[in-house]
């Protein structure tokens, strides 16, 4: 899509999307593969859990 790879990772209802242009990855679709390493999905499991608590906490005052 428009020369883009999109990383698209889902928890739930939450939802993370990393678009990074072809010409950023040596490799094609391979290099993504790499590139999404153990550290980074530690990263992105992590930041779910902050998505969650600021999601939850917004709600909460809605209420």
């Amino acid at each position: 899509m428009n020369q883009k790879f999109i990383i698209k990772f889902e928890q739930g209802t939450l939802e993370q999307s990393y678009k990074i242009s072809e010409t950023d990855i040596i490799g094609g679709v391979n290099g993504i593969f790499e590139l999404i390493d153990d550290s980074f999905i530690k990263q992105v499991v992590e930041q779910f859990g902050v998505m969650r608590k600021s999601f939850l906490e917004a709600y909460s005052r809605y209420e």
